[in-house]
């Protein structure tokens, strides 16, 4: 797929005389990432704009590399200088408005292995009760705890699905909470959707998102993990596989939602 700005980056890097193989190099660098972002990144699928990538995003990227494809230190240096200069490019020509590769370093000789932390999972019941983070906050992990992801939540009639679920004693204490702090929101925008905007807007009173990612941004420094969709999502996929390794390839599909190429990419993951 083409990346964005691909034509202007590449006339760039002749400028500074690369050698053509060199430019196919950035440029299947730069195509992998943005297929990476467009098939497992939810802020950039639902928003693909470049301000919407993170330093956070580029590290993601750079974890799946080392966790699924066997690279060589050298190999992930390589690639990690193609998207810092990609990057750089943008921000020095102000088409974007942060640079976030500027903190990434590379590898030393010791590789780096990626972590996956399944520790909210068993934290779950601590942080629905944690009133210093908000609702919204709560709730996402409440359903991802239940194997949703985030696009699944904020899609048209999720509380249709979300009545349907089963509790702990925990979780329907909160549920109950939740439904008393949206009572006012549901009234004022005439909906029973669980995750909706503060401002009237009855003809899309749903949360964006890019609105979900703000109410995290500001309830991440509370929290000693990723509190990323993607991330909680993959913590639940990887905690529920270890727990099922001799669940058959069908019984995993549907237990998890997912196609065999998804199934796929999820194990490879595992530890």
């Amino acid at each position: 797929m083409a990346y964005p700005y691909q034509k202007n980056f590449q006339h760039f890097l002749a400028e500074k005389e690369l050698a053509e193989i060199t430019i196919a190099e950035y440029s299947r660098t730069l195509e992998d990432f943005f297929t990476y972002l467009q098939r497992f990144n939810w802020a950039f699928s639902s928003d693909p704009s470049l301000d919407n990538i993170l330093e956070n995003d580029i590290r993601d990227y750079l974890s799946m590399l080392l966790s699924q494809r066997e690279l060589k230190n050298d190999t992930y240096n390589k690639i990690l200088s193609h998207l810092n200069g990609y990057f750089k490019f943008l921000f020095t020509h102000e088409l974007i408005a942060h640079y976030p590769t500027v903190g990434l370093k590379g590898l030393s000789k010791e590789t780096l292995q990626p972590t996956i932390d399944f520790t909210w999972l068993d934290q779950l019941a601590a942080h629905l009760q944690n009133q210093q983070l908000s609702f919204y906050t709560r709730a996402l992990l409440l359903f991802s705890a239940h194997g949703f992801t985030s696009q699944e939540m904020l899609a048209p009639d999720f509380y249709t699905i979300a009545a349907e679920l089963s509790f702990n004693a925990t979780e329907h204490v909160f549920m109950q909470a939740f439904h008393d702090y949206l009572q006012p929101r549901q009234l004022l925008q005439n909906s029973a959707e669980l995750f909706l905007k503060t401002r009237l807007d009855r003809q899309h009173p749903r949360l964006s998102a890019p609105a979900l990612h703000k109410y995290l941004k500001k309830d991440a420094p509370l929290l000693d993990f990723a509190l990323t969709p993607q991330k909680l999502h993959q913590g639940y996929i990887l905690h529920y596989l270890i727990q099922h390794r001799a669940a058959s390839q069908t019984e995993l599909q549907q237990q998890l939602r997912l196609d065999p190429a998804s199934l796929d990419y999820y194990r490879s993951l595992l530890p």
